[in-house]
């Protein structure tokens, strides 16, 4: 992967592939994953990285600060005042990018969000896995003491663990992530997501696993924007994206909202 320096320094690494179909207009699609995964995580395993080039989109993918490829500071102090939403106009400025299309799963989803709010290059959002506990006015601060707990347990500890937290900690481990990097950003101050919701003006679609009982109600996040529209489709928070279902309605949005 090809790395860049962020805002303050932070060398981030991401994807940018244009495919090899030629019908593509050459529109722009930006993935952000989700919180302790990385691009591969959720977008090349999963199948949608190759699902939107096979569509003809360029597809632009970053590993977030203190995941993947990207570097991994062990300070809070460099998650702090919104670094993942700069990191990307950051990523888009390296990219001389005037717009794109923008799509989240669950954290990278509320990032896609204050990009929107702050930032005139998104023409339209898709969220992953979101819901309307995403969009928290504290930032979801008591969802990030559990985690935190859970990403300080040892190793001994983990089977102990509540399920929702378990299943972070435990894809965490099987990739490898920066456990120390991870419970600095989980013990940052994290951005307020919910105040700002109205002034994303773009099309939104909500795309979340009926079984998703991580981020609580689709409706309740849609119905915040000005045009936005919900589809369920099978699974839950860690298997929607793989889901034949979730692609035809993410490309179908893209089709749509893109032109």
């Amino acid at each position: 992967m090809p790395t860049f320096e962020s805002f303050d320094g932070t060398t981030l690494a991401y994807e940018d592939d244009d495919g090899s179909d030629s019908s593509g207009d050459g529109t722009v699609v930006v993935l952000l994953h989700g919180f302790a995964a990385d691009t591969n995580v959720n977008f090349v395993r999963s199948g949608v990285f190759d699902l939107l080039l096979d569509a003809g989109y360029r597809v632009v993918a970053l590993d977030a600060r203190g995941h993947g490829l990207s570097e991994k500071p062990h300070d809070a102090a460099a998650y702090a005042d919104d670094a993942m939403r700069r990191d990307v106009q950051s990523l888009l400025d390296h990219l001389d990018l005037e717009h794109c299309l923008v799509v989240g799963y669950s954290m990278g989803a509320a990032t896609a969000l204050r990009l929107a709010m702050t930032d005139a290059r998104p023409i339209a959002v898709a969220l992953l896995g979101a819901g309307v506990s995403m969009a928290d006015a504290d930032g979801g601060s008591e969802r990030r003491r559990g985690m935190l707990d859970a990403f300080r347990s040892s190793e001994a500890d983990v089977d102990a663990l509540p399920p929702r937290v378990r299943a972070f900690r435990e894809m965490a481990d099987a990739i490898r992530a920066d456990r120390e990097a991870l419970t600095a950003l989980l013990g940052a101050q994290w951005p307020d997501t919910a105040t700002g919701l109205q002034d994303v003006k773009v099309p939104v679609i909500v795309i979340t696993g009926v079984d998703d009982t991580e981020v609580g109600s689709p409706d309740v996040l849609a119905a915040q924007f000005t045009t936005a529209e919900v589809v369920r489709v099978p699974g839950d928070h860690f298997t929607a994206n793989a889901r034949p279902e979730l692609h035809a309605a993410l490309v179908d949005f893209l089709a749509r909202a893109g032109k």
